[in-house]
């Protein structure tokens, strides 16, 4: 009997027609030997449950939700969850927005082997053409990847457990493909780009890379964390760095987990000054074991007086502060630089007002 390939799809607060029209692609397959894992990481609970709905109509799909909501997007980190619920020899790393051709299970079969991984080139649709549903052969593609773009890649699990999965330093969108397949080269793995036809088609939506946040939104995210991905890439390479994570990695988080870090109610206000932004950030944080920090920066509203302006105007001495988004800014890159193992919960309020942040420090 023909053996099963596993399809990991990491998820979060997409659109569910993307879903729809994925899924859709493999159910029609010539080859039914397949299982997908469709891991959730952390969508919001509506979406999470109207998904749960759409995906009962297709059996063969298992789905997982971590509880990673109000945390950084981590596409390695949802991989890896995906990694390690596998059991199949094969792991195919998919995309909601991907459209399959139907013969690609089948051309999964002929390709694999045990020494190589292989990256498929996609063809990317204009926003129109990702609006019209037709046969696969049939869609006009505006553009094809190149082979730089590893994103889709036909892996074998054991390959991906010689080097410690995905790297979970990586956050947002950018690099966790190059930085895997990188890796697997150091562990004596060879990538192949498979480019001979198009079997994969990639759905339209705005680059992730314009959505890097020059202003404070309630979406997550910083100014140049696609800058500090690239750094921590060229420094894998640099230093021939094999296993980044620590033996943890691919940990979901429980309901439990979550409800035990949100019923921690009691927050302390900061204000906005900058030697008490620093001090939370130098000191209390890294000097803080075995307890959760509720802690919500706001804006010192004597920053906004006639006296404050009058005093700044003529020189004299007074408090200086961080913006909001300069806060935000600081906070994520260090929890994601320093503190990217542990649970927390970050939010900035719907009113652009304040940021909040529980992290739960304690040991295991």
């Amino acid at each position: 009997m023909e053996k099963m390939i596993t399809i990991i799809y990491p998820y979060r607060n997409r659109e569910l027609n993307r879903i729809t029209n994925s899924l859709n692609s493999l159910s029609t397959q010539s080859n039914k030997n397949f299982c997908v894992i469709f891991v959730d990481y952390g969508s919001d609970f509506d979406i999470s449950e109207s998904v749960q709905e759409l995906l009962i109509g297709y059996n063969f799909v298992e789905y997982i939700h971590s509880f990673h909501n109000n945390q950084p997007w981590s596409r390695s980190k949802a991989i890896n969850i995906g990694l390690r619920f596998t059991k199949t020899e094969y792991v195919f790393i998919a995309d909601i927005d991907i459209i399959f051709h139907h013969n690609f299970i089948a051309h999964l079969f002929e390709l694999k082997k045990e020494n190589d991984n292989i990256y498929f080139q996609v063809g990317y649709l204009s926003e129109d053409e990702s609006k019209k549903l037709k046969e696969f052969d049939n869609y006009n593609i505006t553009s094809k990847s190149i082979p730089e773009g590893k994103g889709l890649s036909l892996f074998n699990l054991n390959c991906l457990l010689a080097i410690g999965g995905f790297d979970e330093f990586f956050h947002f969108w950018g690099a966790e493909d190059e930085d895997v397949h990188s890796r697997l080269i150091i562990a004596g793995f060879s990538p192949i780009f498979y480019n001979h036809e198009i079997l994969l088609l990639h759905q339209w939506h705005q680059t992730f890379e314009s959505l890097e946040h020059q202003k404070l939104t309630i979406q997550l995210g910083f100014s140049d964390a696609f800058n500090l991905n690239k750094k921590k890439l060229r420094f894998n390479q640099s230093y021939n760095i094999l296993k980044p994570n620590n033996e943890n990695w691919g940990k979901l988080i429980s309901e439990d987990d979550f409800k035990i870090l949100n019923s921690h109610l009691d927050s302390i206000i900061l204000l906005n000054k900058k030697d008490v932004v620093e001090n939370f950030l130098d000191i209390v944080l890294p000097n803080t074991k075995d307890r959760i920090i509720n802690v919500v920066f706001k804006e010192d509203k004597y920053q906004s007086t006639l006296s404050y302006k009058i005093k700044s105007f003529l020189g004299i001495k007074v408090h200086d502060y961080y913006s909001l988004k300069q806060i935000n800014d600081l906070l994520l890159k260090t929890l994601l630089i320093y503190y990217k193992d542990s649970q927390f919960n970050y939010r900035v309020s719907s009113d652009l007002k304040s940021v909040q942040l529980k992290i739960n420090l304690c040991r295991g």
